[in-house]
């Protein structure tokens, strides 16, 4: 059998190593052969470009080699897949090879796309890139009162980035002594501060403590 992981991401490196793991016995008979396909030999720990957008991280922190978090046993490439051959069972890359598969993994990740709100991609700071979060510090360093909004749509990637970013917001501007100059408002598309009912139930009292305003039912509709 063969199983082909299509993506060297977060999501990726942790299916493709608990399959390793869980089959590690047939992978060492030959019975099962389980490859990655990614666009990098380095790994990059998402989670960290909100501390770079704060200044808490720099951009190279976040970055490992993608074969060391890998169980020995994977078949790991760097040759991006072009093409799906889906009734054929057939990956094409980069470098034009073919691979073929029995059970298919695709793991390429979600991405932003701010094109589709007039005005948003040449008006607003994002951070789920090294460089928009590089950009944002920059932005947010020279920053020295006025208003703040966050805003996005849903789904959004990565389920709690925008309340992690709006608290850590809060407690940049705290540590610069200015955050009485800075008012922050963060908005959501549903009826309440975040889809998970248990994560809205601890997060509006604590904006009310820390003095954020919110706005729910609020679609971002352009910029």
């Amino acid at each position: 059998m063969k199983i082909l992981v299509i993506g060297g991401g977060m999501g990726g490196t942790i299916l493709a190593n608990n399959v390793a793991r869980t089959l590690k016995d047939d992978l060492k008979s030959g019975k099962v052969q389980l490859t990655m396909l990614s666009a990098s030999d380095k790994h990059m720990y998402q989670p960290g470009l909100l501390y770079v957008a704060v200044g808490k991280m720099t951009p190279d922190e976040m970055y490992k080699d993608q074969a060391s978090l890998l169980e020995p046993s994977i078949q790991f490439h760097v040759d991006p897949v072009e093409t799906f051959m889906l009734d054929q069972n057939q990956v094409k890359t980069k470098g034009g090879k073919v691979h073929s598969y029995d059970i298919l993994v695709i793991a390429t990740g979600s991405r932003m796309f701010p094109d589709s709100i007039p005005g948003l991609k040449e008006n607003a700071e994002f951070f789920y890139t090294e460089e928009t979060a590089v950009k944002l510090f920059h932005r947010i360093r020279e920053f020295q009162g006025g208003k703040i909004v966050i805003a996005m749509g849903v789904p959004h990637k990565c389920p709690m980035a925008p309340l992690e970013i709006t608290f850590m917001l809060d407690d940049f501007f705290r540590d610069r002594g200015i955050r009485d100059k800075v008012q922050i408002h963060y908005t959501y598309p549903i009826g309440r501060v975040h889809t998970l009912e248990n994560v809205a139930k601890w997060a509006q009292p604590e904006m009310d403590k820390r003095g954020i305003t919110y706005e729910t039912l609020f679609n971002l509709k352009s910029v």
